[in-house]
Order: C-alpha cells, then structure tokens, then sequence
C-alpha cells in the first residue's frame, strides 16, 4: 500500500512538473506575440520613463492613429503589461510593474548583441541620464554607484546591495525614508540593475525609487516631455557634490 501510495505521489508530481513547464512556455509564446509589434514596442518604451500617458499623448507620440494606439494598448492591458490610472474623464495608461521594465531593459542588452541593421546608436542624452522606470540609469547613474561603493556608503558583492550607515545619513539629509521605504515588505532598499548602454550596474529598489522622485522635485534633473531622457542641472551639479561628495561628469 505505500509503494502504490508513493508511485500516485510521484505521478502526481510528474504531472503537475509537467504542467507548470507547459503552462510557462504558453505565458513565454503569449509574451513574444505581444513584443512582437513595433507599435506595442513603441508604446511599452514610450512608458519606460514611469510616468503614465493618455491615449491621445501616446498616439502623437509613436506616429500612429489614435484608433491604432487604443487597439493595441487595450491588447497590452489584457496581456498585464500595463495598467490604467482613472483621473476625471481621463484613463492614463503606465507599466504595470516594475518587472516590465526590466523585461524590456533586459531585452534590450540582448537586442544589442543580435547581427542586425543599426540605423543609429544610444542618443547621448539617453545614455548619459535617464529614467529606468522608477530609477535613474545611464552614465551619470553607474558613475554615482561606484562613487557610493568606494566612499563606503554601500557595499556591493554577490549577495546584494547593502546601505552602510554613512549612507543612510547622506539619504536621509535629503529626505529619503532609509527606514520605512514604500513597498519595503515586498521590496529591497537597493539592489543591481544592469544598465542596458553602459553594459554595467546601477542602483534600482526602494530608496533609488525615492531619489529619482527627489531629484526630480528638488529640480536636480529636468524630465524631457514624453521621453525617459533626463537633464542634469547647475542645481543637480551642485547637490550631488554637496551631499554625496559625487562630481557628476
């Protein structure tokens, strides 16, 4: 009886192995017909920068019919890539999650090793300053991570990012909560992002999450409309030197 009662276990078990693996190749297939359209491609990177658009501000954007941008936005909603905020009359549509983003950034650094065509490379500003999300990446973002790793306000090895003291004193001067970070349960204060043009890590979780949101307010950066470019100012120089010891480039 415990050998028939085992070998059900083990069938059991074989089955559902089975079916999970099934199940993640559908969601895979599902996914790749969704990236598959240069228009959902266009929109999806048209809300990398975090923020949320209309349908109006989004079809401009990309080029094509308003219509068009509705069809294809409600088929990125349904596959959960996006998500819809309700404001008045008005529906504003952004990425679901964080994890999206990083799906598409991670796809990008495999884009760029594939043989295809270029018609062109990184535009500058994009590469020196931009939004990753909800954080900032580019040159300026890997330079002030390795800045905050050799002045000691973190530490970086292979089981994460950890904030010393000295850092949390830096971040906490400037407002950001070091203690009780948004989402703090169910995400870290720091962690590796690759950056997808400099090919190396920058900072992304909670408390990145908050400076990106102070720089911006603090006017340290200025955004680009309906674009993930972000520009350095005088004031943002003068913050980063002042506060975290850090000459932007």
């Amino acid at each position: 009886m415990v050998t028939d009662r085992s070998a059900e276990i083990s069938a059991a078990a074989e089955l559902l192995r089975q079916y999970c693996a099934d199940m993640a190749c559908r969601s895979v297939v599902t996914l790749g017909k969704l990236l598959s359209d240069p228009t959902r491609v266009h929109l999806l990177n048209a809300l990398l920068d975090g923020r949320a658009y209309t349908v109006t501000e989004l079809h401009r954007h990309v080029g094509v019919a308003a219509s068009t941008a509705s069809e294809h936005l409600g088929k990125l909603l349904d596959g959960g890539l996006v998500a819809i905020e309700a404001q008045g009359r008005h529906r504003y549509y952004r990425l679901n999650d964080p994890s999206v983003s990083e799906l598409l950034e991670s796809m990008m650094q495999v884009g760029e090793g594939l043989p295809v065509k270029r018609s062109s490379r990184v535009p500058v500003d994009m590469a020196y300053a931009r939004s990753c999300h909800d954080h900032i990446a580019g040159t300026i973002a890997v330079g002030f991570t390795d800045h905050l790793e050799a002045s000691g306000a973190v530490a970086i090895d292979d089981d994460g990012v950890l904030l010393s003291k000295q850092g949390r004193v830096a971040f906490h001067k400037i407002g950001v909560d070091v203690n009780q970070t948004p989402r703090s349960m169910t995400r870290p204060e720091l962690r590796r992002c690759l950056d997808w043009s400099e090919r190396r890590p920058h900072l992304a979780g909670a408390i990145p999450a908050q400076f990106l949101q102070f720089v911006v307010d603090e006017r340290w950066f200025i955004r680009k409309p309906m674009s993930r470019a972000l520009e350095l100012t005088d004031r943002g120089r003068t913050g980063f030197r002042e506060t975290f010891g850090y000459c932007a480039p």
